[in-house]
């Protein structure tokens, strides 16, 4: 080793060498390999917040710092399962099996009588109550909400005046310290003298307008087809979406529906087909719970419903609350095996199927 060569802190190493370091500068790492310190960095101004970085076998690791007062860490993974995290230098670490998806970690820290502990937020924001959320913390299962108004940038947010930018209000559970952000919320409503007739004309004439568009939009993607497309014998057939790498398509789903002519708005797909030329990034079992969670959604919301006229506060939480759910029933669902003839050929594929049947 040269004599000038930095050697990073070690603060938790688990068993397969997976951990969390700290580099000479001071930054934190969350990373596969504690004897390499590349990984995922805890973000400047805002060290409290977990992250999450990916490991082989469908496996993520989750890390972070304890907040003053605590001394233990749990991780709640995409099932609703809480993972006890490895303490140490001040730090958490947990391995949880599923893969990185884009969605923050869940993290709750306890002091020593096992009470959730705040983590600090980057800064001191103006904030109020939110008193007419019904969702539970997920990751201390309080019901103490506050919505605030964040002064970074990096959080993204609308465009605002002279090229600023106006970051998204976020949600934090006063508890705990869990956050969500708010997205772009798009509130619709009727004219206040339209009447139910006059809606429903109104409405469509917005759909007849759609499927105009949707027909040439089609049209055109067939024109530029160069690739086989399957789809199932006999059954009535629209495209549902498509896929392109610059000018070339590379991508088409067939949608399959009970009608002809269906309306995609209305009625779900009975199955959808898509024939790709690309080697998707994600591995088939991703791909296939991804597909679930859109065929479970409508269940999902029915079984959950929420409150009319909810604050943009407590709509974020709700719809939180639906994702997770829709995550959870895809992680648990059932795999199993299925045939299916390709060309007169019996090809094997990947099942997933949750509790209800779907």
């Amino acid at each position: 080793m040269a004599q000038n060569e930095l050697v990073p802190t070690v603060l938790i190493e688990l068993p397969c060498g997976e951990g969390v370091v700290r580099r000479e500068d001071g930054e934190i790492v969350v990373t596969h390999d504690v004897s390499d310190d590349r990984g995922q960095a805890l973000r400047r101004g805002d060290s409290f917040r977990p992250v999450k970085t990916w490991l082989d076998g469908g496996r993520s690791l989750v890390g972070g710092v304890l907040p003053r007062g605590a001394v233990s860490a749990e991780v709640v993974d995409g099932r609703g399962v809480r993972v006890a995290a490895v303490v140490g230098g001040g730090a958490y670490a947990a391995i949880i099996a599923q893969p990185v998806d884009g969605h923050d970690p869940v993290v709750c820290c306890r002091d020593s009588a096992g009470n959730p502990v705040r983590r600090p937020l980057p800064g001191i924001y103006p904030g109020a109550p939110v008193t007419d959320a019904d969702e539970l913390c997920p990751a201390c299962g309080a019901l103490d909400w506050e919505g605030c108004v964040p002064s970074e940038s990096w959080r993204g947010g609308r465009p605002g005046p002279g090229g600023t930018t106006i970051p998204s209000p976020i949600v934090v559970c006063r508890r705990c310290g869990h956050e969500e952000q708010e997205g772009a919320l798009l509130r619709l409503s009727s004219p206040e003298d339209e009447d139910e007739d006059a809606r429903a004309a109104r409405i469509a004439r917005a759909r007849a307008d759609q499927r105009v568009q949707r027909w040439y939009r089609n049209k055109m993607t067939l024109l530029g087809l160069r690739l086989p497309i399957y789809a199932a014998d006999g059954w009535p057939a629209q495209i549902s979406g498509s896929g392109w790498n610059g000018a070339d398509l590379t991508q088409l789903t067939v949608a399959h529906t009970s009608t002809e002519d269906a309306d995609l708005a209305d009625e779900r797909p009975r199955i959808a087909i898509t024939t790709s030329t690309e080697k998707p990034f994600q591995g088939e079992l991703a791909l296939a719970r991804a597909s679930l969670e859109q065929c479970i959604h409508e269940e999902i919301v029915i079984g959950h419903p929420h409150a009319p006229d909810l604050s943009d506060a407590a709509i974020t939480l709700w719809f939180r609350e639906i994702d997770r759910r829709r995550r959870a029933a895809a992680l648990a669902a059932a795999q199993s095996e299925t045939n299916i003839t390709i060309d007169g050929t019996p090809a094997s594929f990947l099942m997933l199927a949750t509790p209800s049947g779907r």
